[in-house]
């Protein structure tokens, strides 16, 4: 039996869970979901993310007739991954990992689905859910790698060229003039866009799914290896142009139109495997035993009552969890007053940089001599990290790229033998200008571990709050300027410091 509108009468109960659950998910996790949209509006490389969720309604509507002879059950196994969801929400809500809140809102209301609509419904519509993942504004955590693997790309591809250039981190300079990689240039625009239009193509055009899962893959890496060449193109453009070309807005124009043209020909290769339509007339559904079914199916309300209860408790618990972290936030007199044997307190001098970074609660700045060199020492808590800023954050710049005066030449991991005996890897920084060099050594305290590992610092936040432990959370940062790039000199300057204030 079906409806006027062609609806069976079988689906009008499932449908109408599947909106409330819906709507409930977004309720429940509302501020996490509006931390998707804002970022969707506020960055260009992510307003893909407008277009996913209709997307995903309109592929199931163009197979409509494929699910329309199915029958929705109640699924325990979707409840359990609704669950899951959830605890993973509340382990990154307590230690404030935007990104992964933000997975698992959207593995919530995906796990809901199933759990409404059941495993025969959802593993047949699996790519238009899965596809909702994409709403995602995921990412940025490529940009450095594809930022590097960029100017290594061009710099290499210009040496081959014959042409003569000399490299320095991310910048290298021709005899025409300066380049540098900024953000706009690690191509993750082009990578996001190729793999969800290439994933909508493979959807549509292909039924095997190894012709699927090749088509996305390429989809994946050919925007990665076209933007080495576009880079290297706009370079090419701008050194034999005098510096003139491919040096303004052209150079974003340029970028775009090269990615069109990749595109076009990634679709137009496609489609020489392009697979047959399935054949989805309205009584002939593609599964065999979806025909036999029941004239009304066991679907009641409990289910509704459990996926609603499963998704409310998350909240609650964590704004209790998080009330224990202690309100009182300082810096410990010991890190704030060092008291240290041949060091003296000092005025600050006029370095021209100094650490500073958004949402700290209390800080501490302070500066000793020996004699021979000045060190700085800078200390940071976040407090609960709700004031717009967090200990662990990818936006905690020492330098931004584009800075006016201070470039970062060199980040890497440098180990120190701590005065326990083990050794501790700090994250060493070189920053330059005009008139000096300065080290810098930058890393996270959580209680009393020490790591330059953000994501184990992450990891010993979140057991040091779900124990109420309310110890303090430090970013502590050590610099002193360098004569002559006579680093391993800096190095035992600091070195001195970090133990014995530190360790």
């Amino acid at each position: 039996m079906t409806t006027p509108v062609g609806l069976p009468l079988d689906w009008r109960k499932p449908l109408a869970v599947t909106l409330v659950v819906t709507l409930f998910s977004l309720l429940v996790f509302a501020e996490t979901w509006a931390s998707i949209v804002a970022i969707w509006s506020r960055s260009e490389t992510f307003t893909h993310g407008f277009l996913v969720a209709p997307t995903s309604l309109w592929l199931i509507w163009l197979r409509r007739q494929q699910y329309r002879n199915l029958q929705a059950q109640f699924s325990w196994f979707g409840l359990l991954g609704a669950v899951a969801g959830g605890f993973l929400w509340l382990v990154a809500d307590l230690v404030h990992v935007l990104v992964v809140q933000q997975w698992a809102v959207v593995g919530i209301l995906v796990s809901s689905l199933w759990a409404v609509l059941g495993t025969n419904v959802i593993s047949s519509m699996l790519f238009p859910i899965l596809f909702l993942f994409l709403m995602v504004p995921f990412g940025e955590a490529f940009i450095p790698p594809l930022m590097d693997y960029t100017a290594t790309f061009v710099v290499t591809l210009l040496r081959l060229t014959g042409i003569s250039v000399y490299r320095e981190g991310l910048f290298f300079t021709l005899t025409s003039g300066n380049w540098s990689v900024v953000e706009g240039c690690s191509g993750l625009r082009y990578l996001i866009s190729s793999f969800t239009l290439g994933a909508v193509y493979a959807y549509l055009n292909y039924t095997s799914n190894k012709k699927r899962a090749v088509f996305i893959a390429v989809s994946f890496l050919a925007p990665i290896i076209a933007n080495g060449f576009r880079a290297y193109m706009i370079v090419m453009i701008g050194h034999l142009s005098s510096m003139k070309l491919a040096t303004g807005v052209d150079h974003i124009v340029y970028g775009w139109v090269f990615f069109g043209i990749v595109m076009f020909a990634l679709f137009y290769l496609g489609s020489f495997w392009h697979d047959a339509p399935l054949n989805l007339a309205v009584n002939a559904p593609e599964d065999p035993g979806a025909a036999a079914i029941a004239s009304q199916p066991s679907y009641g309300w409990f289910g509704l009552a459990a996926i609603v209860v499963c998704l409310a408790i998350w909240p609650p618990i964590s704004q209790g969890l998080s009330g224990l972290q202690n309100s009182n936030v300082v810096v410990p007199v010991g890190f704030s007053q060092p008291q240290l044997d041949n060091w003296q307190p000092a005025d600050a001098p006029d370095w021209g940089w100094e650490p500073n970074f958004k949402g700290v609660v209390a800080e501490s700045r302070t500066f000793l001599n020996d004699g021979q060199a000045l060190v700085g020492l800078y200390f940071a808590n976040f407090g609960d990290e709700s004031q717009g800023g967090e200990l662990v954050n990818s936006q905690n710049y020492l330098v931004p790229q584009k800075h006016k005066i201070w470039r970062m030449l060199r980040d890497s991991d440098h180990p120190v033998a701590w005065a326990s005996g083990e050794s501790v890897v700090v994250e060493e920084t070189v920053l330059n200008s005009s008139q000096r060099d300065l080290l810098v050594w930058r890393w996270f305290r959580v209680g009393d571990k020490t790591t330059d590992n953000a994501y184990l610092a992450k990891w010993w936040q979140l057991v040091k709050r779900l124990r109420g432990d309310s110890a303090p959370e430090l970013l502590v940062v050590l610099y002193t300027e360098t004569a002559n790039q006579d680093f391993d000199t800096a190095r035992d300057k600091l070195r001195q410091i970090a133990l014995a204030c530190c360790s």
